[in-house]
């Protein structure tokens, strides 16, 4: 009988609240054009350890994931989660409180109760505990573990894509500091060059070869390119203040590579990525854990139509003198009750709550799905990024070598006269910006890795 009975309490509570199904996604088998490889799964997404190549980088990233002020405040949201929910998966249990009261009223006797009393002062002294228990016939109490449970697995994947984001922000930062000293070492290295042109055409000045205005344009070419200069190095001190920020640090120098050349990843992601990649996502996995604890939500306030069922005992000592307060069984006292609640009219708030909490489940939905849409689009366009920058680099490079050789020439032929000195100019001029740009697009190539790696969830 009894175990039909809780069978019965079982089945009933099933009914009552419901546990969370996820929500129909039709996710993409492909990312655009790009088809999705057999067998792969969220494990191939390389630790930031083995994805990055530079050991410089490496020993910046582990002092941000050990220093960082916001991950550090983040742990700390955690273990503060960790310890309420310590409290919630034991809310089955019944309550049971010792309470243990000495008292002594002296009563007036001019009042009414000190009239008729034939003693003026009483005493009670009271050591009993006490026990107070919800029994958890409609599932209330499972859901509201499930949802302190949703709500603290949501704060680890907070702290998750936090830890993600800063992987990928350091990166991106250390990379454009790379990035800063090559773009220095190319413009200090034109300027030598124009100087040069400078001194030289000062020389032809001298006998008459060119004219005063060759030498007013050479010098307005260099003190453009040497203004440069300095706001390159303002650049390059502004971020490395910013890392060691990031890294918990007061501003100082940042140890690095001594060029953006090198090659920046020891394994590259590869573009047929599966969609069910994103399942490693903290922010999509964040709000799935959000979805799960609305639905919670709406099982505990659909649990309020139904009746509640409250037991609460309590037994111990008690006397109105303390010689014989621990005099059993004398002493002894004990009483126990059951209540049952059923709601009736409460002003439509439990309704009321209840397509609250419906709405909140389904504005949850609505934002597991838009997450889901925004990790999809964010892959997407990072390999779309990749492979059109691959494009660029090829030209870039063409750019590149072209520039080399033709400053090269120049130089010899206007040592020999074939050509004027508007020519060496526009050609100095033309390999500054074409060093530059080789150095960006490296950089944008770089980032664009960097933006793959963040959109699949990092690791």
């Amino acid at each position: 009988m009894g175990a039909g009975l809780m069978l019965l309490v079982l089945v009933q509570s099933c009914k009552v609240t419901k546990d969370y199904s996820r929500p129909e996604l039709n996710l993409p088998g492909t990312f655009d054009n790009l088809s999705v490889q057999a067998g792969k799964n969220i494990q191939e997404i390389p630790a930031y350890q083995q994805y990055f190549n530079d050991p410089a980088l490496k020993e910046l990233l582990d002092k941000v994931i050990v220093r960082n002020s916001d991950l550090l405040i983040a742990s700390e949201q955690m273990l503060a989660a960790e310890a309420m929910l310590k409290s919630v998966k034991l809310n089955y249990l019944p309550d049971i409180n010792l309470q243990v009261n000495a008292g002594v009223q002296r009563l007036s006797q001019n009042s009414m109760m000190g009239s008729f009393a034939g003693g003026l002062i009483f005493q009670e002294y009271n050591f009993a505990p006490s026990v107070s228990w919800d029994i958890d016939f409609w599932g209330k109490l499972k859901r509201q573990r499930e949802e302190a449970m949703s709500g603290y697995l949501g704060l680890a994947e907070n702290r998750r894509a936090l830890r993600v984001q800063l992987i990928a922000q350091t990166a991106q930062a250390y990379y454009n500091l790379l990035s800063l000293d090559d773009q220095l070492r190319i413009t200090q290295t034109v300027e030598k060059s124009m100087q040069e042109t400078l001194e030289m055409l000062k020389t032809q000045y001298s006998v008459g070869d060119v004219s005063s205005l060759a030498i007013k344009q050479s010098e307005a070419q260099l003190a453009e390119t040497r203004a440069l200069i300095p706001d390159i190095k303002a650049s390059i001190k502004a971020q490395e203040n910013a890392l060691q920020t990031l890294a918990g640090s007061y501003p100082d120098a940042v140890k690095r590579a001594q060029s953006l050349q090198e090659k920046a990843f020891s394994t590259e992601l590869e573009s047929g990525v599966p969609a069910d990649l994103l399942a490693n996502r903290p922010d999509i996995k964040q709000k799935e854990f959000e979805l799960q604890a609305a639905n919670a939500r709406v099982g505990i306030a659909r649990t309020e139509f139904y009746p509640t069922l409250k037991i609460t005992g309590q037994g111990g000592l008690n006397a109105i003198k303390a010689s014989n307060w621990f005099s059993i069984p004398a002493s002894l006292f004990g009483n126990a009750a059951a209540g049952l609640t059923q709601p009736i009219f409460n002003k439509r708030s439990i309704r009321s709550a209840y397509e609250q909490a419906l709405h909140q489940r389904e504005a949850a939905v609505h934002n597991f799905r838009k997450s889901v849409l925004m990790g999809v689009e964010e892959v997407s366009t990072s390999l779309t990024n990749i492979t059109h920058i691959k494009e660029q680099m090829t030209e870039v490079n063409n750019r590149k070598t072209a520039m080399n050789k033709a400053i090269a020439d120049a130089q010899i032929l206007y040592k020999y006269g074939e050509t004027s000195y508007l020519e060496v100019l526009t050609v100095q001029q033309s390999y500054l910006q074409a060093e530059l740009a080789h150095t960006l697009v490296i950089q944008k190539e770089i980032n664009a890795y960097i933006a793959l790696y963040k959109a699949l969830g990092g690791n």
